[in-house]
């Protein structure tokens, strides 16, 4: 009976440790703080606007009142959270031990949006993430929209649109391309007290966050004809900017780019906005004029760096010197080799990422779009300078302090678009950039020199599309990915390797990189105007990888892998999980510890976009997901509105088990072992100790090791004697 008794024990025993083991990657945890210490908040707010008839700044907010949360914790003001552009939160209220509880509280279906007289395409519901700002939710749609809700109960409060009228505007304006209603961003500028969705039509509008009303206006950013052509441009500028102004002081800072394939002679502005209207105060082009500058390249190039593929793959170089590059490679940059001026399709394309001002320096960071034309490059023989890479800027002057080129002569749209973080490593400075080619790079915020550089190990890159020799006439004077082959050409992805944005808590950078590659058709021979692109799947496996990379050292911390789809929107971490809207519809909740699967959520359709995370207006902490809204085909249907969907935790958490542990030792007779027993009490406890209560996993484990305790000896007791 004994021996019985035994055997039905252990094999109770091993089922309750084999299901323990089982879950526990999931269900334990020990609480206490968040997963790292903060990312660096912000410096100290820009200075108020000197007196004049212009924006006059607000003082920043105070300190919170105690119990209150902080406005860091309050508020998801920007993209990326705040102005550093960390996609991080230090709340701890939703966390490891009670995300599994979240709740559908509210949703928010977007309506139809109004046709824009003159687009060319209709694109429904909200691509950019959700700011919250007191208590309100701000989603701007593609139809250019701006909505505000109660982020407590989804009640709307007003829904406000300017007015743009495409055909109008390329009418006034025949070097400004067609609008494209897309809306990338929307940002909240506490000095001023008003929100600036992605500009449009060349021009920025504000709305003040409480009434929706138009307060502050810029136009005519692209400048007028005239002007234009007296700026050397025979190109167009694209109506679209991706994501609103930057202000430091009082300078706002404002890309006005060239649209990808169709020319503009590229710059970025600064606009004293305490004059009515705001003038602009400087202007610093990106590329050179329609008639060329043989030294483009060589007027900033004590300040610059370039990477080279090459070089890294072969000894890890992570950048070469400006001034290592042969004179002749650098001269007649961005000119046709026969026409020596620039070709009317050359330009540098739209920002796409949120771009950064250090409130300390002064100094604004802004990531480079594409290179173009592309893929057929044989009129833009060159660096092309300074496409495809990262600049700093004087915010106060439009200076360059420094530049680093990631893709020189970048022939397949690997630009540095998405967004730009400042970091730091020990007591210095850093920019966490990720670019399209696939690499993320840590460079010093004073100098663009590389700190590190991350190549995440399962990204795929053909040849085709590995990077250029800097240094070799040959390499860029390259007419297209793999010349001379003109079909077939294997490219690393329909859009770069890393199509989204960077999250950052202080302690590691975390990434997404994907696997989708196509073979590319070139045409030879050059067009006036456009892109030709001509692709077909190619038969490699597609993925999507999330890397936690140590922000120090640029290692990696842990990885998650994702089958099947590619990756597009990026990362938030907050309250020690990471959360990783994907593809296939999961919003996967990570352990930003570990990378292991915490909880996840099914919505039934691919997710595209960042997740956001503030409070409501009582200051619960809520979790905003936006759905559908796409407007790249190749990323998922098209004309879907989709809805804003909320997250929250229930007003009382479900009831959890406390256990409590006593050791006792159980003296055996002789010639037996003395042994160890733990002996559980278990009791219910109140919701509020869930947080430090030892999991339900954790209690069958010990259970389980009671039954194999146990069995074991009774299994001795009953062994016969040796001999």
């Amino acid at each position: 009976m004994i021996r019985k008794t035994a055997v039905l024990s252990l094999l109770l025993g091993t089922f309750l440790l084999a299901s323990s083991l089982t879950g526990i990657g999931v269900a334990f945890d020990p609480g206490g703080p968040p997963v790292a210490g903060p990312a660096p908040a912000p410096g100290p707010a820009p200075a108020p606007a000197p007196a004049g008839p212009g924006l006059q700044a607000k003082p920043p907010p105070g300190p919170p009142a105690p119990g209150q949360l902080k406005l860091e914790e309050r508020n998801w003001e920007m993209i990326n959270h705040n102005a550093l552009g960390t996609s991080y939160n230090p709340q701890n209220g939703i966390n490891k031990n009670n995300v599994q509880y979240l709740e559908l509280q509210w949703m928010y279906p977007y309506p139809p949006g109004p046709n824009i007289p003159g687009a060319f395409v209709k694109y429904e519901g909200s691509g950019a993430p959700v700011i919250v700002v007191d208590g309100i939710a701000y989603a701007a749609t593609n139809q250019r929209a701006l909505i505000a809700l109660d982020a407590g109960t989804g009640k709307l409060l007003w829904n406000k649109n300017v007015p743009y009228d495409n055909t109008k505007l390329t009418a006034a304006y025949p070097h400004v391309k067609g609008l494209l209603p897309h809306t990338h961003a929307v940002n909240y500028y506490q000095q001023y007290g008003f929100i600036i969705p992605s500009y449009q039509s060349c021009q920025i509008d504000a709305h003040d966050a409480l009434s929706g009303d138009v307060v502050f206006q810029v136009f005519e950013i692209c400048g007028k004809f005239q002007e234009a052509q007296a700026w050397g441009n025979q190109g167009f500028y694209a109506s679209i900017g991706t994501h609103p102004p930057q202000f430091y002081k009082n300078i706002m800072v404002v890309p006005v780019m060239g649209s990808s394939g169709n020319g503009g002679r590229s710059f970025i502005a600064g606009y004293d906005v305490s004059q009515t209207p705001p003038r602009r105060v400087w202007q610093t082009f990106l590329m050179p004029p329609a008639d060329g500058d043989p030294e483009w390249a060589l007027h900033e190039c004590d300040k610059g760096w370039f990477f080279s593929y090459p070089e890294w793959a072969s000894n890890g170089r992570m950048a070469v010197p400006c001034r290592e590059v042969p004179r002749d490679v650098l001269m007649n940059d961005w000119m046709h080799p026969l026409s020596r001026k620039v070709h009317s399709a050359s330009t540098i394309a739209t920002i796409w990422g949120h771009y950064m001002i250090d409130p300390e320096t002064g100094t604004v960071y802004l990531g480079m779009g594409e290179s173009g034309p592309y893929p057929n490059a044989e009129g833009r023989p060159g660096p092309n300078l300074y496409g495809s890479g990262i600049v700093a800027l004087d915010a106060t002057t439009g200076r360059f302090k420094w530049w680093f080129q990631a893709v020189p002569h970048d022939l397949w749209d690997m630009d540095c678009a998405w967004n730009t973080v400042l970091g730091r490593i020990d007591n210095t400075k850093v920019v966490f950039k990720a670019c399209k080619n696939g690499f993320l790079y840590a460079l010093d915020a004073a100098t663009g020199e590389p700190k590190w550089v991350f190549k995440p190990p399962g990204l795929w890159i053909p040849p085709a599309s590995q990077g250029l020799d800097p240094k070799s006439k040959a390499d860029m004077s390259k007419k297209w990915p793999g010349e001379p082959a003109t079909s077939g050409v294997l490219a690393m992805n329909y859009a770069g390797g890393i199509e989204a944005d960077l999250a950052y808590d202080g302690k590691n950078v975390y990434v997404t990189t994907y696997n989708i590659p196509v073979f590319l058709n070139i045409e030879q021979g050059l067009i006036p105007f456009g892109n030709r692109l001509h692709m077909v799947p190619a038969p490699h496996p597609v993925n999507a990888t999330i890397y936690a990379v140590d922000a120090k050292t640029g290692k990696i911390v842990w990885q998650f892998f994702i089958d099947g789809v590619g990756y597009r929107g990026g990362v938030t971490v907050s309250g020690g999980l990471v959360w990783v809207p994907s593809g296939d519809g999961n919003l996967y909740i990570l352990d930003a510890d570990t990378g292991k699967v915490v909880t996840k959520k099914n919505f039934g359709t691919g997710l595209w976009t960042q997740v956001s995370i503030a409070a409501d207006p009582n200051g619960k902490m809520k979790v905003f997901v936006q759905t559908g809204g796409m407007t790249i085909s190749s990323w998922g249907l098209t004309g879907i509105p989709g809805a804003m969907m909320v997250y929250g935790l229930p007003d009382e958490l479900p009831k959890g088990v406390e256990v409590v542990k006593e050791v006792i030792k159980e003296v055996q007779v002789p010639k037996e072992v003395i042994k160890e027993v733990t002996k559980e009490v278990v009791k219910e406890v109140p919701a509020a100790n869930i947080e430090v209560g030892v999991p339900y996993g954790t209690v069958g484990l010990a259970v389980g090791i009671i039954f194999l305790v146990i069995s074991a000896v009774l299994f001795t007791r009953r062994a016969p004697k040796a001999v």
